[in-house]
Formats: structure tokens, sequence, C-alpha cells
């Protein structure tokens, strides 16, 4: 059975039925996120299931958005789909987090056990941003003028050859 994911939930509650929960998140409610977006108009997509593995409660699933980015190439906007799995295992505090293999992801719960939902999905969701957004095919960027007017022809004119000196040296 599907379920909504509360705003606020205690992670040991829901992992005791071991339910599966969908969840529509707007970017704009990210402000780290939405501050790096072109634009937070789309929605983070999450499906997400509870669960207890040895001494952890483990939430793991999927997470589907859509970044409006902006080309580093041409300065042109473009959208970049993502569709992403994910594994995070809840921890009391830092100490516990270190404790952890490397290979698990720790989130680190509220002094009540609790975690805000924007809270927990916000880091995983800004992992998947390009470092340096640009379009797949570069024949997608418009590259613009690359020429920006005349030179005088007076600059060119008296200008020395770097290479001048080069012409009279014997390579044997």
């Amino acid at each position: 059975m599907v379920k909504a994911l509360p705003q606020r939930f205690n992670p040991d509650l829901l992992a005791r039925d071991g339910t599966r929960f969908e969840l529509v998140l707007p970017q704009c409610q990210m402000k780290r996120l939405s501050s790096i977006l072109a634009s937070a108009d789309n929605d983070v997509q999450v499906t997400a299931l509870f669960s207890r593995r040895k001494d952890h409660i483990v939430i793991s699933g999927r997470l589907k958005t859509r970044f409006a980015l902006e080309c580093q190439r041409c300065l042109e906007s473009m959208d970049v789909d993502i569709s992403e799995p994910f594994e995070l295992v809840f921890v009391e505090n830092e100490e516990k987090a270190q404790e952890l293999p490397k290979e698990l992801d720790p989130v680190v719960l509220d002094e009540h056990g609790q975690i805000h939902v924007v809270d927990l999905f916000e880091d995983e969701v800004m992992l998947h941003v390009p470092e340096i957004p640009k379009h797949m095919d570069m024949s997608a960027c418009n590259p613009g003028p690359t020429e920006f007017g005349e030179l005088p022809a007076d600059v060119e004119e008296g200008k020395p050859n770097p290479f001048e000196a080069l012409k009279n040296l014997n390579l044997h």
C-alpha cells in the first residue's frame, strides 16, 4: 500500500510497517537547491520504502526531477532530467554517523528523533545537479558571436612578428 509521507516524521515508527511512500516536493521549497537553478518551477517525485537492516533504519527508493539550468557553453537555458536511486541510513548524532561504514550514507535526526521531509531529500537531490551544466550535444549550443567588430588597420601594421627571430635560425 502506498501512503503519503508526512512533512515531519519519526523514521523508527515508519520502518515498523515497512510501508512504501510517495511524495511530490516542489523545488521552490528547497531553498539551497532553488538558489542554484535557473528556475525552481519543477517538482521532485520521491518513492521510498522504510525498512530495518540489522541495527539501522534505512530509507531507499528513487528520486525523479527536472533541473532547469543555464548551459555554461552558450548561456542558454536547458533541462536535465534526473532519475536516481538512493539509500540512506538514519542515525541519532554525528558520532554515530562517523561509525558507519563508508558505503552507507547517514542522515542525522534531530533531538526528538525526527526529520523534516525537505531536509531529508534536499541534500540528496543536490548531489545530482551537474557541477558544470552544458548541453550534451554541442550542436544544441548557440555559441553566439566570437568577433566583436573590426580592428583598426594601424593596430596590426607596426606590430613586430614574434617569429621573425626564428627565420634566421639554422636548424641542423
